[in-house]
């Protein structure tokens, strides 16, 4: 891996202009945690904190959203962020493949002024960057979203858990529908998406309800599974009532909807 003085200066200093605004709205806000319990960040659902049994993705952890794309991740991923952000973490997020939308992140809650994005060029500098930002100990929740490209090395991989199991302070979440099978036997956590129902109003498609099932969890038992409702991008920002408006349609490979907002 490429040592500290290697990394961006550029990045550098966006990281320690997060830290020194960010400094008085994180740890120490939060109640104490029993040493037993091992530190988590939320997952934006109240219903997967319970089912993983860790009050939401561990600390110190990669977890692995397995999932085809179009199938939630990506949403889920957000939500993470956003409801980090709200107990006061910083979080960043790591686009390889350069597919992230501001707008969409806004809309399902996540404050792009606190946001660290980077674009790595290939999947190892995105690995060494996701290391180095889990070693400054600052970044409470990290998304390394690898895209469409090719599978990751499971070496580099292997030294990215160990460097944040060491750290214990930030929680990775990996999107790598072209490296899930070796994301998934290294990740401490892995969580299964599979979509059940489309989610409309009327002709319009709003989100998705999708089956969410633990199949791997190293500090806790794996096999729990809970629903949750994705909505896409503006929708909950539209209508405050979209939750409570919007009926299950049948699911279709392509449904015969409109799509409001993906």
């Amino acid at each position: 891996m490429r040592t500290d003085a290697a990394v961006s200066p550029s990045l550098a200093s966006a990281l320690e202009t997060l830290r020194e605004r960010g400094l008085g709205l994180r740890r120490g806000s939060e109640a104490p945690t029993l040493e037993r319990a091992r530190p988590s960040v939320p997952t934006g659902h109240p219903s997967l904190d319970a089912a993983l049994g860790t009050a939401g993705w561990p600390r110190g952890a990669l977890a692995l959203l397995d999932a085809p794309t179009g199938s939630g991740a990506t949403t889920l991923a957000l939500g993470t962020l956003a409801a980090t952000q709200v107990a006061g973490g910083l979080a960043a997020w790591l686009d390889l493949d350069g597919t992230l939308d501001p707008a969409v992140a806004a809309c399902l809650g996540v404050s792009l002024e606190w946001l660290l994005v980077a674009r790595p060029r290939d999947p190892a500098e995105a690995i060494e960057l996701a290391a180095w930002l889990g070693r400054s100990g600052l970044i409470d929740a990290l998304v390394l979203d690898l895209g469409e490209r090719s599978a990751p090395e499971r070496r580099a991989l292997d030294r990215l858990a160990a460097l944040l199991a060491r750290s214990g302070s930030t929680s990775a979440l990996v999107l790598a529908p072209a490296g899930r099978v070796v994301a998934g036997s290294v990740a401490g956590v892995r969580v299964a998406l599979h979509r059940t129902a489309w989610l409309g109003i009327g002709s319009d498609l709003v989100g998705q309800r999708v089956q969410a099932v633990v199949e791997r969890h190293r500090w806790s038992l794996a096999g729990s599974s809970t629903e949750l409702d994705l909505w896409f991008g503006e929708g909950r920002r539209i209508d405050p009532f979209v939750a409570t408006l919007a009926q299950r349609q049948p699911l279709e490979e392509r449904p015969a909807l409109r799509v409001v907002s993906a």
